[in-house]
């Protein structure tokens, strides 16, 4: 709305401006007839071709609708009082140059009217002038029938006349000098034809009254004559007296027409005389202008004097040529005529004699004055140069001084100009003007040096304002240079202002800080303004730069303000922190969660059931405290740009939440450590109960295998046998023990062991016991019963007689007996497996048998 109203606010200006433009073409000193009839012709073509009126019309229609819409949309009095005025000015505007627009067709169709009325009548007039000149030889008839209509010729002359003082106040200098000089001829020639019917007139009027005066005088004699007879002396003396003089006059009056014919002849050459004469006192008294003036000229000033001068000598010798025809063609008439012997000539000759002399004198100052001149010329000619030039050089510091535009341009220019101003321009001048007052008469030397000092002080002048100048000129330009930077600075503010929701503040805060930096326009501004303020200081204090300086500064604070307040605002957007938050939460909330997480993990590392499920979750905490740490450190770099591009009591605060986030999250990866080493210790304790359990199965496998052999000994047929297998079973047993209590010490002295862990080992190291002791039993069991078998043996050997056999028999019944109880008690005493007691329950059972069977053969024997 606001760019619509302007629009047509310019469009409204440019349109006045070209209707003022016009009309100053058309308000002119006017020239022919041809030329104002073309400015008509433009006047109609602007106005009526292009519809001049009606434009307005449209245009100002437009603008009041802009305006109405600009003031309702605008709640600002001022602008709208500003916008009703420029209405109202505009409207008064128009209606002044619309009624000057209107005035100048009427004007220049008058102008046109006038032309054809002034041509009209000076064609008509030239042409009845030439008639008229032609008729006045005719006879008097000819003459009274040509000037019967000489009121028509009159009226003629006056409109002619009235028409051209017209043409004369309305044109152009040139035209006006041609009218006013064909007005003249004109008017001169139309004088002579006008006295004619006048004077022809007053012939034929005084040719009617010389008879009845001579009647009237021949009847007053008559009557004098009868009168004398009665009168007395006194009265007739002077009646006599009165009819002598009244005869005299008449005869004078009867004499006068032929004097008169013959003075008139003599009227056109004493015209002619006059008239040159008046020309040649004219041309002379312009020749003596020139030759009296004693002040020099340059060339050209001398060589149009030399052809004025020319001329007017001319001049003077063709008017004193005419009047010296015309004396003798006077002297002639008076010599030839009777009625004119008495005429005195001497005064005309003495007159003529007075141009003669007058004329010679001329010529001779004339050459004089052109020999003095020449000589001169060369010193006037320097002079002129030289003053043209120290004016030329004045006039060009003056247009400087008084130059208006842009204040880089034209300190660049006017330097240049100042800087090729040379002292010579003046010392030439007054080198001159020193030469040219030897040669001036003494009072135009005042003159002269009133020129001179005239110039000199103007020189002066310059050279004390050119420095002042220049450093205003230097005072404007940096002003302008400024406003340029304050405009940037201001057109870069009013960006970032727009563009802060869709670009982000953090960005435009860098590119703020880029724009703004050390060296940036508003540093360049403050340089501008230093140097402003020193150059001021060298200008008075009332020079208009200190004004200039004082807006700057003004402007320069106003835009240094909003700089700071927009990047305070900028500092103080939160925008830059959504990222951050977002991400802060994010990891606040994981934190949370995995503390607690992490305090039931801790609490379950203690049960080995749950080892497997606890060390799967710590090995995804762990993973995930990984991420995190990434996150952490993402926030911690981000925090150390964010702190660069906020405030400083926003940096405080979340960069002591982020410290604090941190801290809480090296305090959960400590204890994920811990738990990681508890569960390690787990893990320990875990394998080393598979261990046992292995161990345990080691040992059970092992006493079977003991089993095994001593069942095997046991089953010997041989003794010898039995005692090789019994070697070999201790040497096992051996071995075997030996290892257990080796893997039995190594399990003991592990550190960081559970409860259930503690209780396998003593478990196994109590089976240990009890396997070692059953081993121990075993095996002195099958040493003694090797040792009896052996015994038994060799004794069967050594028996002598029935008698001793059967002694022995029974002693060995009886300690078998005994042995197989104590067996039978030691194998009850064994804690082995189901399958190894049923088996030594067998074995046992069988051995009993055999006890069995061999007493009953030992009976039959």
């Amino acid at each position: 709305i606001q760019l619509e109203f302007w629009e047509m606010k310019y469009r409204l200006t440019a349109f006045l401006l070209l209707a003022e433009s016009k009309l100053k073409s058309w308000i002119i000193k006017y020239g022919r007839r041809e030329s104002v009839e073309l400015l008509l012709r433009s006047y109609l073509t602007f106005t009526e071709g292009q519809r001049f009126f009606e434009q307005y019309e449209v245009i100002f229609t437009a603008l009041q609708q802009a305006a109405d819409v600009y003031v309702k949309s605008e709640r600002s009095v001022d602008e709208a009082e500003g916008v009703s005025k420029f209405l109202a000015d505009a409207a008064v505007q128009w209606r002044n140059l619309a009624l000057e627009v209107r005035s100048v067709r009427s004007m220049l169709e008058e102008v046109i009217c006038n032309w054809e009325k002034y041509s009209g009548t000076v064609a008509a007039l030239q042409a009845y002038l030439e008639d008229a000149e032609q008729v006045l030889g005719q006879s008097e008839s000819i003459k009274r029938d040509f000037f019967r209509n000489l009121s028509h010729w009159i009226q003629q002359h006056t409109d002619m006349n009235d028409a051209g003082n017209f043409l004369i106040e309305t044109c152009d200098e040139t035209v006006s000098r041609d009218l006013k000089q064909q007005l003249l001829l004109l008017n001169g020639r139309h004088e002579h034809p006008e006295d004619v019917p006048g004077r022809h007139r007053r012939e034929d009027e005084r040719r009617r009254a010389v008879p009845a005066m001579e009647a009237a005088c021949r009847a007053a004699g008559r009557t004098a004559q009868l009168l004398s007879k009665d009168a007395p002396q006194e009265e007739l003396l002077q009646m006599t007296a009165v009819m002598a003089s009244i005869k005299e006059q008449l005869s004078k009056v009867s004499g006068c027409p032929p004097l008169l014919r013959e003075a008139q002849a003599l009227l056109p050459p004493l015209e002619e005389m006059e008239k040159n004469i008046s020309g040649f006192y004219q041309a002379l008294e312009k020749a003596g202008a020139i030759t009296g003036s004693s002040q020099p000229g340059g060339g050209s000033d001398f060589r149009q004097k030399c052809q004025e001068l020319a001329t007017f000598t001319h001049s003077c010798r063709k008017c004193l040529t005419v009047i010296e025809r015309n004396h003798q063609s006077v002297q002639r008439s008076v010599s030839g005529s009777a009625a004119l012997h008495h005429l005195d000539l001497a005064l005309l000759q003495r007159r003529v004699a007075e141009l003669q002399t007058a004329s010679q004198n001329m010529i001779r100052e004339s050459t004089e004055w052109r020999r003095h001149e020449e000589a001169n010329s060369d010193l006037l000619g320097r002079f002129e140069e030289s003053r043209v030039e120290l004016e030329k050089v004045l006039k060009s510091a003056h247009s400087c001084m008084t130059e208006r535009g842009e204040p880089e341009d034209l300190l660049r220019k006017h330097t240049d100009f100042f800087e090729q101003l040379d002292q010579r321009v003046l010392n030439s001048f007054l080198k001159a003007c020193d030469e040219l007052t030897d040669i001036l008469p003494e009072q135009e030397q005042q003159a002269l040096q009133e020129t001179v000092r005239k110039l000199h002080k103007r020189w002066k002048d310059m050279q004390t304002d050119v420095p002042l100048h220049l450093l205003r000129l230097q005072v404007e330009a940096e002003r302008s240079r400024l406003e340029l930077s304050l405009q940037e600075c201001q057109a870069e503010l009013t960006r970032e202002n727009r563009h802060l929701v869709g670009v982000g503040s953090e960005r435009l805060l860098k590119e703020h800080r880029s724009f703004f930096r050390e060296k940036g326009p508003l540093s360049l501004c403050e340089k501008r303004l230093q140097l402003m303020e020193e150059l001021c200081q060298k200008l008075p204090e009332e020079d208009s730069a200190h004004r200039s300086l004082q807006s700057a500064k003004k402007e320069f604070g106003e835009v240094q303000t909003e700089v700071q307040s927009t990047r305070l605002k900028l500092l103080q957007h939160q925008d830059k922190w959504k990222d951050y938050n977002k991400r802060y939460a994010e990891l606040s909330c994981w934190l949370i969660s995995k503390e607690s997480q992490l305090r039931l993990l801790r609490n379950r590392a203690s049960d080995p059931k749950k080892y497997s499920q606890v060390k799967t979750a710590i090995m995804e905490l762990r993973n995930e405290a990984e991420l995190q740490e990434g996150n952490l450190g993402w926030l911690k770099g981000r925090m150390a740009d964010l702190i660069e591009v906020s405030a400083d009591e926003d940096a405080q605060r979340q960069g002591g939440a982020l410290a604090k986030l941190s801290a809480d999250f090296k305090g959960l990866v400590a204890s994920l450590s811990e738990a990681e080493k508890m569960l390690l210790t787990m893990g320990d304790c875990v394998q080393f109960r598979e261990e046992v359990q292995t161990t345990l199965e080691d040992l059970v496998q092992s006493q079977k295998e003991v089993q095994a052999e001593a069942s095997q000994i046991l089953d010997s047929s041989d003794p010898r046998e039995a005692q090789q297998l019994l070697l070999a079973h201790q040497v096992l047993l051996d071995s075997q023990s030996l290892r257990e209590a080796e893997r039995g010490q190594q399990l003991q002295v592990e550190e960081g062991l559970g409860g259930a862990v503690q209780q396998d080992l003593q478990m196994l190291e109590n089976s240990l016991s009890r396997m070692e002791q059953s081993a121990d039993s075993q095996e002195q069991s099958l040493e003694a019963f090797v040792l009896r078998a052996r015994s038994s043996v060799d004794r069967d050997l050594n028996f002598s007689s029935p008698e001793s056999l059967e002694v022995e028999l029974d002693q060995a019944r009886v300690t078998e007996a005994l042995h197989t109880k104590t067996l039978l008690k030691r194998a009850a005493e064994i804690q082995l497996s189901p399958q190894n007691r049923t088996l030594l329950g067998q074995q046992a059972h069988g051995l009993r048998e055999q006890v069995e069977q061999v007493e009953a053969r030992l009976k039959q024997e």
